[in-house]
C-alpha cells in the first residue's frame, strides 16, 4: 500500500515537473511575441523623385528657378514645415527631368507664384449630433510661370513665349487616424500634385517648341 502511494506521488511530481519545464519554455516565447506585437510600427519613409521618367532634352543652355511665393503661416500653411512640398516638386522635377543643350545661350525660366499647402481640421456630426468624427483636410496649390528666352534675349524682355501651370489638389483623412496616416495622406497629396505638374510641364514645353 505504501509503495503504491509513493508510486502515485512520484507520477504526480513528475507531471508537475514536466508542466513547469513546458511553462518555462513557452513563457519567454509568449512574452517575446507580446512585446513584438505591442511595439509601435516604424514611421514610413517617403521618397519623391522623377528619375523613373526619361530626361527631356530642351533647347536651352541654362535653366533658372525664381520664386515670388511668400508663405503665410497665419492661414495654417504647413508647406514650410515639410521637406516635400510644392516648391520641392518643382526643384526635383527640374533636376530629374530636364537636360540642357550644350552650347546654347537660350534660357528657360520657371517662377513659382504659389506653392502653399493648407491644413485644416473639420468635425462632422452624425444624426441628432450624438456621434462626431474628425476629418483632416490638406489642400495644395501650385502656380508656376514658364518663360523661354531664345538666344540673344535677356531675362525680363517680352518674348511672348510664356505660359502658366496651375494645379489645385486636396486630400482628406477621416475617422480615427494617427500621425503615420496623416503623413501618408500628405505624401499622396504631394505625389498626385507632382504627377499632374509633370504632365502640364510636358505640354508647356511642347507648346513653347523647345522639346
Amino acid at each position: 500500500m505504501f509503495r503504491s502511494i509513493n508510486f502515485v506521488r512520484a507520477l504526480y511530481l513528475e507531471s508537475l515537473s514536466k508542466l513547469g519545464i513546458n511553462a518555462f519554455i513557452i513563457g519567454p516565447v509568449v512574452s517575446l511575441l507580446i512585446s513584438c506585437a505591442s511595439a509601435p510600427p516604424a514611421p514610413p519613409s517617403y521618397d519623391l523623385t522623377f528619375q523613373h521618367l526619361p530626361r527631356l532634352q530642351i533647347a536651352a543652355g541654362s535653366i533658372v528657378l525664381k520664386s515670388a511665393y511668400q508663405p503665410d503661416e497665419v492661414e495654417n500653411q504647413i508647406d514650410t514645415k515639410k521637406p516635400q512640398n510644392p516648391t520641392f516638386v518643382v526643384k526635383q522635377w527640374m533636376k530629374d527631368r530636364l537636360e540642357r543643350q550644350s552650347g546654347s545661350t537660350a534660357k528657360l525660366v520657371l517662377t513659382i507664384i504659389d506653392g502653399r499647402v493648407v491644413s485644416k481640421q473639420e468635425t462632422q456630426s452624425a444624426t441628432f449630433g450624438f456621434l462626431t468624427s474628425k476629418k483632416q483636410v490638406y489642400s495644395a496649390s501650385l502656380v508656376v510661370d514658364v518663360a523661354y528666352y531664345p538666344a540673344g534675349m535677356e531675362i525680363g524682355q517680352a518674348t511672348g513665349k510664356d505660359l502658366r501651370v496651375k494645379i489645385v489638389s486636396d486630400k482628406a483623412v477621416s475617422g480615427t487616424y494617427n500621425l503615420n496616416m496623416l503623413d501618408e495622406a500628405y505624401f499622396m497629396l504631394i505625389s498626385d500634385l507632382a504627377g499632374e505638374f509633370d504632365k502640364q510641364m510636358h505640354l508647356v514645353l511642347k507648346k513653347l517648341k523647345i522639346i
